[in-house]
């Protein structure tokens, strides 16, 4: 998923893309996993022993989708191919929280910060593994068929290490310590589902997390491409910056995780909610977009105040939730409640394109502004 952003860089000359192209493809992608998320974490709450085989099922059609792209002729065959990727996305994150948190239930802030550095790592891998293949094969086209033939191998393999580790009971047929809850909310009603996900104890953290979400996404999303208008780089150099960048802040979530479980996470996420703010502002309003060490450090601490509350603001749901609603829960943070910033990327390209750079960030800081003020309910609220 982290190599799409350097996809569109790359095809964009072939297909005449500008911002707002490139944003109204990752919000196609965002409107199918939105729509998705909810019912892949309802199936993962009602049929626990099925988690992996839903992780793997999005798995392999992001896999056939990066096949696909080799046969594209048209932007529109870009824009049916982006949703269905979203479609792949949507199954892996709500079942994966939800076990990681039942697993680790006293260590839930260190295990999902590791968790998500360990998959962040990709945010550094997948722009420098696209622009080396790149260089190499010469075709984006080409590149494309070899990341999903890699990936199936790797996939293959992992799932047969899958079904031997069954034997030995781990992570396939487990039981949660909370079964006749879980098989109360199984036969609950859709209305009532919705009910409870939009009490207040649930969906202000869910606000939480969609927002930030949205302004991480989106801001990531065009990294490559401002490296490359503005700072005059290279693809290839462009590719290596973008990977620097978000890879070296993604390891920040470590320390949110570890804090979360030593402290709480309600500090994690104010602490988190008021530097995203500040480095928003200054991006916003003081940066020179044209000198490379002032935004690339800017750009790597306002993303690293980001990561930092990430873990704690997923261990505060899935506390607040309880064991036998994680999935459900998770899967309405990537649902219901990214549904308010399913039309971020969009705005961003087209401010930028009608207004510049500044004004596209100033909407990011409009955001944060936003993710502040919910911070800062959080912490009051949580006892």
């Amino acid at each position: 998923m982290f190599s799409l952003p350097v996809l569109i860089l790359y095809i964009r000359d072939e297909y005449s893309l500008n911002y707002q192209d490139s944003g109204i493809l990752w919000t196609f992608l965002i409107t199918l996993m939105t729509i998705s998320s909810l019912f892949t974490g309802l199936f993962a709450d009602n049929h626990p022993k099925y988690r992996f085989h839903l992780i793997y099922f999005g798995l392999f059609v992001m896999i056939l989708i990066w096949y696909s792209f080799q046969f594209v002729s048209t932007y529109r065959e870009f824009l049916l191919l982006f949703s269905l990727f979203g479609l792949g996305a949507s199954a892996f994150h709500p079942p994966s929280f939800a076990m990681i948190t039942e697993l680790f239930e006293g260590k839930k802030g260190k295990a999902l910060s590791i968790n998500m550095v360990i998959g962040m790592i990709g945010t550094a891998i997948s722009p420098l593994l696209f622009a080396i293949l790149h260089n190499y094969l010469g075709n984006w086209k080409t590149v494309s068929k070899t990341i999903a033939q890699f990936t199936l191998y790797i996939s293959i393999v992992s799932f047969i290490y899958f079904i031997i580790s069954n034997k030995k009971q781990l992570l396939f047929t487990y039981n949660i310590s909370e079964p006749s809850n879980l098989q109360d909310t199984s036969n609950n009603s859709f209305k009532s589902e919705l009910k409870f996900i939009f009490a207040p104890l649930i969906i202000i953290p869910l606000l939480f997390v969609s927002i930030r979400s949205r302004f991480f996404r989106t801001a990531s999303l065009f990294t490559s491409l401002i490296y490359e208008d503005y700072l005059n780089l290279s693809k290839f150099d462009s590719s290596i910056a973008t990977a620097i960048v978000l890879g070296f802040s993604s390891l920040f979530t470590v320390v949110g995780g570890f804090i979360s479980d030593r402290n709480s996470p309600k500090n994690v996420i104010l602490i988190s909610s008021i530097g995203t703010l500040f480095f928003s502002s200054i991006i916003a309003f003081f940066i020179n977009f044209s000198n490379l060490f002032q935004f690339s450090f800017a750009y790597l601490l306002l993303l690293s105040l980001y990561y930092i509350g990430s873990p704690a603001a997923s261990t505060l749901i899935a506390n607040r939730a309880g064991k036998a609603k994680r999935g459900r829960v998770f899967g309405a943070s990537f649902s219901l409640g990214q549904f308010i910033g399913i039309f971020a990327p969009i705005i961003f390209g087209t401010l930028h394109d009608n207004y510049g750079l500044n004004t596209a960030f100033q909407f990011i800081f409009i955001l944060s502004i936003i993710a502040m003020v919910i911070g800062f309910h959080i912490y009051k609220s949580e006892n």
